[in-house]
């Protein structure tokens, strides 16, 4: 026993003590590393098993394009190229605040129109999901964690495009059945005597034609809605960048009217007065009639 400062007493730690607090502590150590190695283990086994199926996605759907062309087509000349516009020739620094503003706003502008994959795979995602994926990457403290949800948050959203691309083709490709059916059964109506089997006939026609037009139609809507989300947003940074050189351009041109308009009052200035103006000349005929009157006063 060892007596402290205080009075109390206290009992000194013996060297297998400390040895077996000291593996104990080295054993936590080792369990919370290998805990942590394993939750990495597993979200790189996730994430590889993602990419995994989506490049067996894309597999299956470029086997799927290359079986129907004409559907691929016309999938293509529904979908939005992306925008690229490469700046030519060097700039020099911008001597003003203005300047590097809207310099700031152009690149802006832009890298908005530049839509790539994961701008396009954006496109399908609710903000709301999106504001909770953003408030969960920065809730995790964890870089290197961190990294990981993004990378799959994304390659989840990039699957989801190319599920969205394939569920595009095949509705494109069950209109085309359904139009190609609409006809064979228009040709049997040509041949079907009975009055009963035209109506028929033509009752399943404009039923398919609904359900066809119906499908386009949601499609279209939905393409619209987020079409029209990005016009806002151009619009919108379109009116502001507008109002900037347009206040800009009437700076400018105050400016210059300042300028001229002392370039004339100081030519004013300095020009040298004009002399006299010399006595106006009267013409020879004048002169001539003037020199007959007086001779023949004389007379």
């Amino acid at each position: 026993m060892v007596d402290t400062r205080s009075g109390t007493s206290t009992t000194p730690y013996m060297p297998e003590q400390e040895a077996k607090a000291a593996a104990a502590l080295k054993e936590r150590r080792e369990r919370k590393e290998a805990k942590k190695k394993a939750l990495l283990e597993e979200q790189a086994a996730k994430l590889k098993k993602i990419e995994e199926e989506m490049a067996r996605g894309k597999e299956r759907l470029k086997r799927e394009e290359e079986a129907n062309p004409k559907a691929v087509e016309e999938d293509e000349e529904e979908e939005e190229q992306p925008l690229e516009r490469q700046r030519a020739g060097g700039r020099g620094e911008s001597s003003g605040t203005k300047e590097d503003l809207m310099e700031k706003k152009i690149t802006e502008w832009v890298a908005g129109l530049s839509m790539g994959e994961v701008e396009e795979a954006l496109m399908y995602v609710p903000r709301e999901e999106q504001e909770v994926a953003v408030k969960e990457w920065d809730a995790e403290e964890d870089p290197l964690k961190r990294q990981v949800l993004e990378d799959e948050k994304r390659m989840e959203w990039k699957f989801r495009l190319t599920r969205e691309r394939k569920r595009r083709m095949e509705a494109a490709n069950q209109a085309a059945k359904e139009l190609e059916e609409i006809k064979k059964q228009r040709d049997q109506m040509v041949t079907q005597v009975d009055l009963l089997g035209k109506m028929e006939i033509m009752a399943r026609n404009i039923e398919r034609l609904a359900q066809v037009q119906e499908e386009q139609f949601l499609f279209g809507r939905s393409q619209d809605i987020v079409v029209r989300s990005i016009r806002l947003g151009l619009m919108d940074f379109a009116r502001e960048l507008a109002t900037q050189v347009g206040s800009e351009v009437r700076a400018r041109l105050e400016g210059t009217e300042r300028y001229c308009t002392g370039a004339i009052e100081g030519a004013k200035l300095t020009a040298p007065k004009s002399e006299e103006a010399r006595p106006r000349r009267e013409p020879v005929k004048s002169q001539i009639s003037r020199f007959l009157q007086w001779e023949g006063g004389k007379l």
